[in-house]
């Protein structure tokens, strides 16, 4: 494995869990809307007490942050951040990631400004500062 790659594979390894965990949300979406009669590709009304809409949010959720996660992870490496710093930044994007997918699924704490809003920005955040590295490192 070469060098570059080996300095920074938990922070690849950590984005490749988080793609695992959308692919495995993508399937058991699947499932549930065929249960449920739902057509593929529809979207469940809009109720936070409804299990298959609360899954299928959390699974569109984790699609729309994908590709900064990999962006933002692929210009640290190029750019050369400090692996560390990397590595430790996207372990806790994951870490925050897989806790925004249990919190939602569980409908724990309140529907706007509550637990699932917390774990959502902390992910959000160790992406920006991500960015904010990736720049720094090519000024």
């Amino acid at each position: 494995m070469p060098e570059l790659v080996a300095d920074y594979s938990v922070a690849i390894i950590s984005l490749l869990i988080f793609v695992l965990t959308v692919l495995l949300q993508s399937a058991m979406v699947g499932a549930a809307k065929a249960k449920a009669g739902a057509a593929p590709g529809s979207t469940p009304q809009a109720d936070y007490d409804n299990k298959l809409y609360r899954l299928n949010r959390s699974h569109q959720n984790g699609i729309e942050i994908m590709p900064a996660a990999a962006i933002v992870l692929f210009a640290c490496i190029l750019a050369g951040v400090s692996a560390t710093w990397v590595n430790l930044l996207m372990a806790v994007f994951l870490a925050t990631r897989l806790a925004y997918v249990l919190v939602y699924a569980r409908n724990l704490g309140q529907a706007s400004q509550g637990l699932r809003t917390f774990t959502y920005v902390a992910g959000w955040a160790m992406l920006m500062i991500l960015c904010v590295l990736a720049i720094w490192a090519l000024l």
